[in-house]
Order: structure tokens, then sequence, then C-alpha cells
């Protein structure tokens, strides 16, 4: 199965970017609390890039859509 481009971190409601309006090419999952490691003892939210995925992605409100995910009201 192939991944669509609208479904990486770049548009997911749980990312958040580095750099200019926090949209940069890295930035921090928000999904789940921060993860405490003997690097970070106070805690740390994992860093991605805007290019990356997992199964947990949801779309930021006002992302792209899908086509495949609406129909008109004619079709239901």
């Amino acid at each position: 199965m192939a991944i669509r481009r609208s479904d990486t971190c770049y548009y997911c409601k749980f990312w958040i970017g580095q750099g200019v309006r926090e949209r940069g090419p890295k930035g921090s999952c928000r999904r789940y609390p921060p993860v405490v490691t003997g690097r970070y003892p106070d805690g740390a939210f994992p860093t991605t890039l805007s290019t990356d995925w997992c199964g947990e992605w949801q779309r930021e409100q006002g992302g792209p859509i899908d086509p495949g995910e609406w129909q008109s009201s004619d079709e239901a």
C-alpha cells in the first residue's frame, strides 16, 4: 500500500514543526506525553521530519482533503 503525500507529519494535527511559522522540516510529535530517557531526564517529545508518517496520523483541521474521503449527498 502506497502512502499519500498528505498523510505525513506535516499535515498531522499532533505535529508542531520547528522554524518559520512552526512548519519547518523538523518538528515534534505531540500524540503522546514526552518520553523520559537518559539524554532527556525531564522528558522530550519525539523529533520527526515533516515527511515522516505513522499509523496514528490525523488530518490537521484545514489541511488537504482526500477526495476519496467524502461523497456528495446524491451518493449517500
